[in-house]
Parts: structure tokens; C-alpha cells; sequence
């Protein structure tokens, strides 16, 4: 093998290496319950990153929607003693609340 070849190898075997580190260094998605009860959003404060599910669970008598600010995100509605599941965007905000009920309002906690 040349000289010139064998560098092209090594400067691939380099590249490869470190975009292998990178794949291994994100996160894996994670599945977050958040419980709808009281009208209150009750759910763990954990971190959240981009592509994490979220999985709304309506406890209460009446439909309520999670719906991020600047409307990034929407569950759309859900119906009393259902569930909806949001995959949040790379864009995902931190604060959502209810269309139906303006003074139901969380906070995500974003990863940095």
C-alpha cells in the first residue's frame, strides 16, 4: 500500500472512530409518564431530551390537552380515562399546559 493510500485509511479509520464515539455519547430516548389528576399535570422531575416519550395519562372526568408553548408540540385532546403519547421534537420547550383549562401549566425540565 502507498504512503498516500495508508494515510486516507487512517484519516477514515479516525473519522469512523469518532463518529462512533458521538453516536455513543446521546442519549437513548426514555419513556416519562406524566399522570393528569385534580387537574394538576403530576409527573416526576426528570430531565427530558429530544426524541423521549411522553405518555399522558387523564385521570380526571373531563378531556384536557398538553400542549407545549409556542405550540411545539401538541397531545392533541384527550378524553377522560384515556392516554396520549407525544415524541418531543428536537425544537421541545419546556413549559406546556391545557387549551381547556388555561391554569393547568407545567415545566419540563429540558437536558442540557
Amino acid at each position: 500500500m502507498s504512503p498516500r493510500a495508508a494515510h486516507r485509511v487512517t484519516r477514515a479509520a479516525v473519522l469512523a472512530a469518532a463518529l462512533a464515539g458521538c453516536a455513543a455519547a446521546a442519549p437513548r430516548p426514555v419513556r416519562h409518564e406524566i399522570q393528569i389528576t385534580a387537574f394538576v399535570y403530576r409527573a416526576p422531575r426528570v430531565p427530558v431530551h429530544p426524541g423521549d416519550t411522553l405518555v399522558f395519562i387523564n385521570r380526571d372526568a373531563v378531556p384536557h390537552t398538553a400542549t407545549a408553548a409556542g405550540q411545539r408540540w401538541d397531545s392533541g385532546e384527550i378524553p377522560a380515562g384515556e392516554s396520549r403519547v407525544v415524541v418531543l421534537p428536537a425544537n421541545a420547550t419546556g413549559t406546556y399546559r391545557c387549551m381547556y383549562h388555561p391554569n393547568m401549566n407545567a415545566t419540563l425540565a429540558i437536558a442540557e
